[in-house]
Parts: C-alpha cells; structure tokens; sequence
C-alpha cells in the first residue's frame, strides 16, 4: 500500500482500508503509518468504520478479537452500541454449534 496517503487528512477511506489489513495479518510492517490511522482527525471515524465493517464480516471480527495491534475493550467501552452488538453476538468459531436441532436431526 501507498503509505504517504495515510497522512493526507482527506484519506480517511484509504487510513480505515490500511488498518484493517494490517488487523486481519495481525503485524504491522510501519507502525507509525498504523498509528497515525488513529491519530489524525478523522479517528473517531476510523474506529467507528472497522467496528461496523467487524459486525459485518466474521473474518474482520475474529481478527479484531484476537489482535496483538489493538484493544478491543479500549476500543468498545466509549462506544456503547458497538460494545452490545460485539457482545451480543455469539463469537464466529461457535456458531456452529448453536445447540439447535436441524429438522433432519429430529426425526428418527
């Protein structure tokens, strides 16, 4: 990726793009370029972009659960209606295994 465009403060698509990838690796190759996907004006956003995204893609959120480059509970405890949802949720490796019978299941 293009790191020069993580500083431009009119890239906050291209910072919420940047973090994410190295979220889903879990390493980061420039920590400062990572950092500064926080840092600028448009954090908040950016927080706010990768937790909706996180709710929406369970490879997203499994990887924000188990990051090395985050805290998710700093993350969710200002931001309540994330911090339900995310909580709410079953985590994606036990859905599976909800403990309902399929139709299939129950006839014998």
């Amino acid at each position: 990726m293009y790191l020069p465009k993580v500083y431009d403060r009119s890239a906050s698509k291209y910072r919420i793009r940047y973090a994410i990838v190295n979220i889903l690796r879990d390493r980061v190759v420039n920590e400062g370029a990572f950092n500064t996907c926080f840092e600028m004006e448009d954090g908040e956003e950016v927080i706010c972009a990768i937790l909706r995204r996180g709710l929406k893609n369970p490879r997203l959120r499994l990887a924000l659960e188990r990051s090395h480059l985050i805290n998710l509970a700093e993350w969710l405890s200002p931001r309540p209606e994330f911090y339900e949802a995310y909580h709410n949720l079953q985590p994606p490796e036990h859905k599976a295994h909800t403990g309902t019978m399929s139709i299939k299941e129950g006839r014998s």
